[in-house]
């Protein structure tokens, strides 16, 4: 996922990558049936909302959140850092099938990636079988403080709505089967610093070598 798709990240630089190393991949995670708490897809984790999911620390201040209930997969990707989590893409397959690349930012979009050549444009403010939290802002007084000359990382940062995370719900028929590889890739401040957060690391978007593996029992 570049940088480029993403308009209000233009100015962050890739400082580096964080999550599990490549080659054969983070430990296969057993996704637990939750206890019907609803997730509400507003990027607010609500108390109770994912007590009953699996959770994998990514970076000291990012946090992985997993769940099934009644045939819909919940995963929330929280930063409890400055700006939280910013414009995010969440690629998912299964073994062998095609990789499904869905995007977060200020509008949903998806495509599905070819192994090779250019990828397809998004159809962005649609989304099939999924949906997830848009980033939201005051875009009165973002305009305000673009004529005073703010930096564009302190305009997003201070006129973002509240939101902890991204919080994403995906139906199981969208991707058939009982094993999910996924790829999570995603803007996030440490440190005071706009960087990547790539999960896990050292892979890439058109191949799913060392990709964190779902169970779904």
């Amino acid at each position: 996922m570049r940088l480029a798709r993403w308009s209000v990240w233009l100015a962050a630089s890739v400082l580096g990558v964080a999550g599990a190393s490549g080659g054969q991949g983070p430990a296969e995670i057993a996704v637990p049936e939750g206890n019907g708490v609803p997730v509400i897809t507003d990027g607010i984790f609500s108390p109770g909302e994912w007590d009953d999911a699996h959770r994998l620390a990514l970076t000291s201040s990012v946090q992985l959140f997993v769940k099934q209930y009644r045939g819909v997969v919940f995963i929330g990707v929280r930063g409890s850092g400055q700006g939280g989590i910013g414009p995010s893409g969440l690629s998912l397959a299964v073994p062998g099938g095609p990789i499904h690349l869905l995007h977060v930012s200020a509008q949903l979009g998806e495509i599905v990636l070819p192994a090779t050549g250019d990828a397809p444009p998004f159809r962005f403010g649609y989304t099939s079988d999924w949906y997830a939290n848009e980033q939201r802002r005051d875009m009165e007084e973002a305009e305000r403080l673009k004529k005073e000359g703010k930096d564009p990382i302190q305009i997003m940062i201070a006129t973002a709505y509240p939101a902890d995370g991204i919080e994403f719900a995906i139906r199981r028929s969208k991707i058939p089967g009982p094993r999910w590889l996924m790829r999570l890739e995603a803007s996030a401040l440490e440190g005071g610093k706009p960087g990547m957060l790539v999960h896990p690391a050292g892979t890439t978007e058109r191949a799913t070598d060392g990709w964190q593996a779902l169970r779904f029992d």
